[in-house]
């Protein structure tokens, strides 16, 4: 298992680190605005090298990145985040809360609500995964960026973009065990998944895992299905 940086759609780049004590991947993302970047998530501060040698790499050093997004306060995605200036670093009001105080000083922004425009993405808030949980998209590349709404933490990255026939069956029959087992819990993530749909997307990108691109509503919709059936 290694890491990996690579393009998943125009000026957009995942950089994706191998956590060898969750056997997992962990994905940050990057995207070109003009002559600035935009980064979502940090990854664990145990990845910092990595994460730096990438955006050096891509060309987006920290004197060039304008906005850095956090999809939640998770360790695995704000681990970094004292890498920028509290001023680029973005974060839901509800997630914000449940920071302690010198994670609080990280953030020079917080949002609110239940989705809008930030200043180069669009938010939903999905409020499943914690209290301040969002989707962010851009209309310009008609990425989703899921955060650890939808991901595939268990699956190994294969093409690492593409249909992956087989992670999406796989994910189906774990939606179909887990209404079982939590029928409850289930019904309030299919919520989070239906609340997506606001937006006509084409590539989802994960915040674990391989990233899906082509008939992403489709699937979308049939894991909607499966929940609600």
């Amino acid at each position: 298992m290694t890491n990996v940086v690579a393009p998943i759609a125009d000026s957009t780049w995942a950089i994706i680190t191998y956590e060898d004590a969750w056997n997992s991947y962990i994905n940050s993302y990057v995207i070109k605005q003009g002559d600035s970047f935009v980064l979502i998530d940090s990854q664990l501060r145990k990845h910092r090298a990595f994460l730096q040698k990438s955006l050096e790499d891509i060309g987006a050093t920290a004197e060039h990145i304008e906005y850095v997004y956090f999809t939640h306060r998770h360790p695995d995605h704000i681990g970094n985040a004292d890498l920028f200036p509290s001023r680029n670093n973005w974060i839901h009001l509800d997630d914000y809360y449940e920071l302690d105080d010198f994670s609080q000083t990280l953030f020079g922004h917080t949002f609110t609500g239940s989705g809008g425009d930030l200043p180069s993405l669009r938010f939903r808030q999905l409020a499943y995964h914690t209290e301040g949980s969002v989707a962010l998209f851009d209309p310009q590349s008609k990425v989703c960026f899921t955060g650890d709404h939808l991901c595939f933490p268990d699956s190994d990255l294969g093409s690492i973009v593409g249909e992956e026939p087989e992670v999406r069956e796989a994910y189906k029959q774990y939606i179909q065990m887990w209404k079982v087992k939590e029928p409850e819990r289930v019904q309030e993530y299919a919520e989070g998944l239906e609340i997506m749909l606001d937006w006509p997307i084409e590539v989802l990108a994960t915040g674990h895992g391989p990233i899906l691109r082509g008939n992403v509503v489709p699937f979308i919709q049939e894991i909607i299905s499966l929940v609600r059936g």
